[in-house]
């Protein structure tokens, strides 16, 4: 396994997989995918309950309904996109409103359905949850995956971490701290990209040097109507320390 992979243990592996994958459905239009591919998707869509099970301190997510549109054509998904005015530029959307999932079946698709049935999971516990939080953990679940011996694991988006590297030294004291501010729409518009980057960094950075307790402790102050700045001073003592210990992680990352 490269180096750059990183394994995932799972805590509640006494659970059944078949019992998770009783709540996904793949609505298939006009397309097929293999019972390989069909299985994958539902033991890594579990992992992402598991998980959502243990920072929520839960049992719930076993019965979370996802429900994932897979569309073959690309009139059907355009049409679709149009339907719920999805950016057009996308191979995959969430609506809340109905939580259901839409993908179009690209030769990444798997990881698109990932990251969109992340949002249905996460709305089930969290309707309310910033953006940081619910885009970050969508883009760090696309990157499951399972090695040759089914070990799960993550690879790292390499792309996104060599820019947040890049910016790391900015002079701008503010950045993160104007980060954790940005709510609802406004995640989308100006600097998506960064957005992305940066929120999909700080998921990356709890879980990769094995921090999870503290991102659980501020998603819990999250959910007791702390704004995230304070949720991470309550956590660290200070955001001036989280900054600090979040920064060094990128400045020493292979």
């Amino acid at each position: 396994m490269s180096m750059n992979k990183f394994l995932l243990l799972i805590l509640s592996n006494i659970i059944s997989l078949s019992l998770y994958a009783q709540y996904v459905d793949i609505n298939l239009v006009n397309c097929k995918i293999s019972e390989t591919e069909q299985k994958k998707i539902e033991k890594l869509i579990a992992y992402e309950r598991m998980f959502c099970n243990e920072i929520f301190e839960t049992r719930e997510n076993i019965t979370a309904p996802v429900k994932i549109n897979l569309y073959g054509k690309s009139k059907d998904y355009r049409l679709a996109q149009k339907t719920y005015n999805a950016p057009i530029n996308s191979a995959g959307f969430y609506i809340a409103a109905i939580n259901e999932a839409f993908v179009y079946k690209s030769s990444d698709f798997i990881s698109v359905a990932l990251h969109e049935a992340s949002h249905s999971i996460f709305q089930f516990n969290f309707k309310k949850s910033p953006k940081w939080l619910n885009e970050g953990l969508a883009e760090f679940f696309e990157t499951l995956d399972f090695d040759s011996e089914g070990n799960l694991y993550s690879y790292p988006q390499s792309g996104r971490i060599k820019s947040i590297k890049t910016g790391i030294d900015s002079k701008d004291s503010e950045r993160l701290k104007n980060f954790f501010k940005i709510y609802s729409g406004s995640f989308y518009g100006h600097d998506i990209d960064d957005n992305y980057n940066t929120a999909y960094s700080v998921i990356y950075f709890f879980i990769k040097s094995k921090r999870t307790d503290l991102l659980k402790k501020i998603i819990k102050l999250n959910t007791q109507g702390y704004d995230t700045e304070k949720a991470i001073e309550l956590t660290f003592g200070s955001f001036d320390r989280f900054e600090e210990t979040y920064k060094l992680f990128y400045n020493y990352h292979k």
